[in-house]
């Protein structure tokens, strides 16, 4: 009876010793889940933190950044106060209108006319009260048109009696031949003599080294000055030029996005007889262009030109 009270007992002692082993194996191995979380955690706390440490180095990067443009710009203003201060000086007689300043102005120019489009333009631009700038080629037959434009109030500039690259481009006498018989034309018709002008291909055309060994735009860039005509560029490009029948949407998208960012938009349109599309998108162009807070004049010798070169 004792013999099998005391296996009992050892039996008991074993049972607990099992239990406790067991809760102590449980207990380690929860407290070990917990440590690998822990760890886990403080892991991602620390990717956190560097990603974070990363972000104040990229926004204290931008922010001196910022500071130095600000700076650059602060000095831009007082070298423009400065110069501006100069010419207030040396011309007291001038005054400014800062009302004037903050005004846009859009400047719509219609190149390689006049043609059939011309005159539905110029009935557009009547019905509409606008004034625009024509840069004309030479057409004799089509004196009514010039005659018209120039009577309507519009601005009737030299662009090239010819259009012909290869033959005004030869050399700085056959563009000035050029550019002289379109200005006695228009002043044999309109009694004025045109001052205004626009380079066939743009004052940085590349066509006209096909033709000439050397560049020659600056050398009739400055004939061209001599003799008193200044010349206007264009800072948006309609892109009715780049296909013989551009798309519609394409000339007002164009036309629309190139203006926005812009006080001064000297417009590149054509009407040429080919250029339908163009009178087409005319309408929606203006109706965007006024969104935009633009007034329409037409360019004339006071307005600053915009020039490539």
């Amino acid at each position: 009876m004792k013999l099998r009270t005391k296996k009992e007992s050892k039996i008991k002692k074993v049972l607990v010793f099992l239990v406790l082993s067991i809760i102590v194996i449980c207990s380690a191995g929860l407290l070990a889940q917990q440590t690998i979380y822990k760890i886990q955690e403080l892991n991602q706390t620390k990717s956190e933190l560097n990603l974070l440490q990363l972000d104040k180095t990229n926004l204290e990067k931008e922010a001196e950044e910022v500071k130095n443009k600000e700076e650059d710009l602060k000095n831009k203003v007082a070298e423009l106060e400065r110069k501006l201060e100069e010419v207030i000086k040396d011309n007291p007689e001038v005054t400014i209108d800062p009302e004037e300043a903050n005004k846009k102005y859009a400047y719509l120019t219609f190149d390689d006319g006049p043609s059939r489009n011309t005159v539905k333009i110029l009935d557009f631009l009547k019905a509409n009260g606008i004034k625009a700038t024509f840069f004309v080629v030479g057409d004799p037959a089509q004196e009514h048109i010039y005659r018209r434009i120039f009577d309507e109030g519009h601005t009737l500039a030299v662009h090239s009696y010819t259009h012909k690259f290869n033959e005004i481009y030869k050399s700085v006498e056959s563009f000035m031949a050029d550019i002289h018989q379109l200005s006695d034309l228009i002043q044999n018709i309109t009694g004025v003599k045109p001052t205004l002008m626009r380079f066939a291909g743009g004052s940085n055309n590349s066509v006209s080294k096909r033709y000439n060994r050397t560049d020659i735009m600056p050398e009739i860039i400055a004939k061209v000055k001599e003799e008193g005509f200044i010349y206007y560029d264009w800072n948006v490009d309609s892109m009715d030029a780049a296909k013989s029948n551009q798309d519609v949407q394409v000339i007002i998208d164009s036309v629309l996005e190139g203006a926005k960012d812009k006080n001064h938009a000297f417009i590149l349109m054509h009407d040429a007889a080919v250029k339908a599309t163009t009178v087409e998108a005319l309408p929606q162009i203006i109706e965007g262009l006024k969104k935009q807070g633009f007034i329409f004049k037409e360019i004339t010798p006071e307005v600053a030109p915009v020039q490539f070169r």
